[in-house]
């Protein structure tokens, strides 16, 4: 679903409503920015849905819930030739917060990658990356792996709900 601006919902380029299952992508943005955030709130969906990972995201520092999310949708823009570091780096570092905020992304690495490669496995492109965001390696195995892959996207990139 699409909103038509951060006003709307109080400055976020996007929002993910884990009680209606709801994702929701400002529509003022451009497509890029729309895909790029969207990718962000599926990272949400997948790593913080208390219904599936058993642990309330109010229940973690916010900053952590943005670091992995916004580290999701680096890696799927990466391995789709979108180059999202003016707008990740400085997110990901006010997030991050703290003394070493490079010590809470790399905390953060393995499910950011599992979570990452999870999404990349499940879509029909490959920009000649494999895939898979550049310098990953297949080492780590997605989380919920599935055997085959999704053939068909219905990503009408401004929004999507489940």
């Amino acid at each position: 679903m699409t909103i038509p601006t951060s006003a709307d919902i109080g400055g976020a380029n996007g929002i993910t409503n884990f009680t209606t299952r709801v994702v929701r992508v400002r529509s003022d943005m451009d497509g890029a920015a729309q895909v790029k955030t969207l990718a962000h709130e599926l990272g949400h969906a997948l790593l913080h849905d208390a219904a599936h990972t058993g642990t309330d995201p109010r229940d973690i520092h916010r900053g952590l819930l943005e670091v992995e999310a916004e580290s999701v949708a680096y890696l799927i823009g990466a391995a789709h030739g979108m180059d999202t570091t003016g707008y990740t780096l400085p997110y990901v570092a006010t997030w991050a917060g703290g003394k070493d905020p490079a010590a809470t992304v790399r905390a953060t690495a393995e499910r950011v990658v599992r979570t990452a490669l999870t999404i990349l496995d499940t879509l029909p492109t490959d920009h000649g990356l494999g895939g898979q965001p550049p310098a990953v390696g297949r080492n780590l195995e997605p989380v919920g792996r599935r055997t085959q892959p999704i053939t068909a996207m219905t990503a009408t990139a401004p929004g999507v709900s489940r």
